[in-house]
Formats: C-alpha cells, structure tokens, sequence
C-alpha cells in the first residue's frame, strides 16, 4: 500500500503537472497523492483525521492549518526562495520535478519504514450506488480468480447488512470473533491488531482466500467511520500476508466509501443495463463531484465501469459518466449453499477477463486527489 501525501498549493496547473508526473513515474507504486488547492478543504482534511505520511505546502496553507498539523508527520514549506518560511524544511516549489520528488522522498523516509509491509497489497473495492445488481457475485468471483492465478487474497465486506453467512459453511459464522472485536483491538491496542488477524481471520476452502466475521453488535457497523475503515485495510495490509485486498462496499457515497476508494488501486463502478440503476449511479457520480469536489474528480481514473447482466448491446448507445471497461453476462450461480460462491462459465470467463485487464494496468496506478 502507498504513502499518504498531501500537496495543498493554490495553483491548480501545478497539482495537475505534479500529478501527471508522478502517475508516469516509479513514484505511483509508492505514494498516494492527495492535493489541495483551497484552505478551507486543506484544513478540514486534517481535523478529519485522515492517515497522512508526509505533507508540502505552501506557507499560506501551513499557517492556516497551524495547530492541527498531525504529530510526528514530515512537513515541508514549498516556498519560492530559501529562507521564506524556516520553521519547516523548505523545499523550492519551482524547480524541475525529479529534483523535487526525490527531495519530497528523503522527506517521507521516515513514515516509508513504518508501512513498508504494505507497499505491495494491492486494493480493489467492488461499488454500486444501488443494491442487487451482483456487487457481492462479482467481489466472489474475483476474489477466486486471483486465488487461481497464485495471489494471496483477502474478502473485507464492509455492507451495513453482511449476509456472508448465507454462503459461509454452516456453523462458520457463530461464536467466534469479528469485526467488532478487530474495532476494539484498533482502538484499545492498535499494535495487537495483525496478531488478532492472525487468530481469527477465517479460510474459505472454494474460494481459497481468507475473510473475517461481520460485526457481532450491528451497531458498530451503523457507526463505523472513515477512519475505522483505513485502519481496518492498514491492518490487514500491514500483516504481510496478502497480496490483494477485496473490499465488498454497499450502496451509498459518504466519507467512509471516499476513504475506501482512496486506498484503492481500482474501484469497480457496478451498473446494469437498467435505467433505474443507471440514473441511480449518474446521481451518486454528480454527488460525489458535488460534495468531495477535488478528491472525488481525481479519484476518477481509478474508476472502473462494468455493466452486469449485459452483452453490452442495449448499452451500447447510453452514457453514465464514462464508458464501460467491461461487460459481464447474466449468471445463475453454479449449487446451493457453499456451492454457490461459484458462478456460471460463461461469467467466470468474463470476470477473469476483468481481472487480467485490471492487472494489465497495475503499471499505471492513478494517484488520489484532494
């Protein structure tokens, strides 16, 4: 998993050069940027409490955060001149990129060490703005098709209503731990929480990946926040032991699921070819720009459109906010129970399409925005 990096500069042209840069660059395996053009957004990105790993700004938006800058996080002035602002390590905002990347670099050495054993997990998060359209199907399928082909997997359903136990094997899902208990770990001893993994993460024989349990007080699932989210996936990342993350989203588009896309590789936008789904996801796409302005609208080349329960025939003349990565074909889910985690050969094959697609393009990781 990448670096946390705030940029907040005022001019918009330069986050988008910085941007450009650092997507062509080693740098996009590495870091995560997330950039600021206004102070208000700046500042109130820090009092969320969002992880960060190292922060550049401009002197303006370092004194209007003054006060509520995170403990022990790298921070740089980007100044026009030496000398401007020395109450931080200064770093020449005009100068030429690899020059100013490899300084931003020595800068976050420190917060690198402490998540270097997240650096290689990859994160795909599964996303509709309506419900029943596959979401989970798909996140399934998924999850077995990168087991197939050797990755070391981990299923997160973060729903509000998780009914894994409806294709877990019978029994799996009593009297063990869960997802409230990886909370209160988090919280009460955030050092404990990959030996707590290590416990009670649960195997699924078929799908040949591992999970945990949903919340055991549905209450902790209503009240889970954004930053319960990023720890949760942190922890998970930071055990070492896996290769791809899946994480099952609901419906819905607020702080936590901008959380969740932020530290993802890729999110799968899930649609079909029902215009009710469609106008739905249009909707939650213009809510989004609305209400999350910069980090939304950057957060868009992650964004991956599939059309479930389509050839692409009847899609092929409609647009939602972008066009279809890729189109899978209506499936009836192959036995009952446990049996059913398995799809159709007509969808496996398409969803294994998907995913060498999405592997295809891992050398090109897009790079987050604030």
């Amino acid at each position: 998993m990448r670096n946390q990096f705030v940029i907040a500069v005022k001019e918009q042209d330069y986050v988008r050069r910085l941007a450009d840069y650092v997507r062509d660059s080693p740098f996009s395996g590495l870091w995560q940027l997330t950039a600021f053009t206004h102070e208000e957004a700046f500042v109130q990105f820090l009092k969320s409490g969002y992880p960060v790993h190292g922060i550049a700004a401009q002197p303006c938006m370092l004194e209007a955060a003054a006060g509520i800058l995170p403990e022990g996080v790298p921070v740089a002035a980007l100044v026009a001149a030496p000398g401007q602002f020395p109450h931080y390590d200064e770093l020449l905002q005009y100068q030429a990129l690899p020059g100013l990347l490899q300084r931003m670099a020595s800068l976050m050495a420190p917060a690198s060490q402490g998540i270097s054993g997240e650096q290689a997990v990859q994160v795909i998060a599964i996303y509709s703005a309506s419900g029943g359209v596959g979401k989970t199907t798909l996140a399934r399928q998924l999850v077995h098709t990168a087991a197939g082909s050797g990755q070391r997997v981990f299923y997160l359903n973060l729903e509000r209503w998780n009914a894994v136990d409806t294709w877990l094997e019978a029994g799996a899902a009593q009297g063990d731990e869960g997802l409230s208990q990886l909370l209160y770990i988090l919280q009460s001893h955030p050092g404990k929480a990959g030996e707590w993994l290590g416990r009670h993460s649960k195997r699924h024989a078929l799908l040949r990946a591992d999970y945990i349990l949903p919340c055991s007080n549905q209450e902790d699932r209503m009240t889970l926040q954004s930053s319960d989210a990023d720890a949760i996936v942190r922890a998970i990342a930071a055990t070492g032991q896996y290769d791809l993350l899946v994480i099952d989203l609901d419906e819905g588009l607020n702080e936590l699921h901008l959380a969740v896309m932020e530290l993802s590789r890729h999110v799968i936008w899930l649609v079909t070819e029902d215009q009710a789904v469609q106008r739905k996801s249009q909707l939650a796409y213009q809510y989004g720009m609305q209400r999350f302005g910069e980090r939304f609208r950057l957060l868009e080349p992650r964004l991956q459109l599939v059309v479930n329960r389509s050839d692409g025939r009847l899609y092929a003349n409609r647009s939602i906010f972008k066009p279809a990565g890729a189109f899978l074909p209506d499936t009836a889910e192959k036995g009952k129970g446990t049996s059913a985690v398995l799809a159709s050969p007509s969808y496996m094959a398409a969803v294994e399409r998907l995913y060498r697609q999405l592997v295809k393009e891992e050398g090109g990781a897009p790079i987050a925005d604030g």
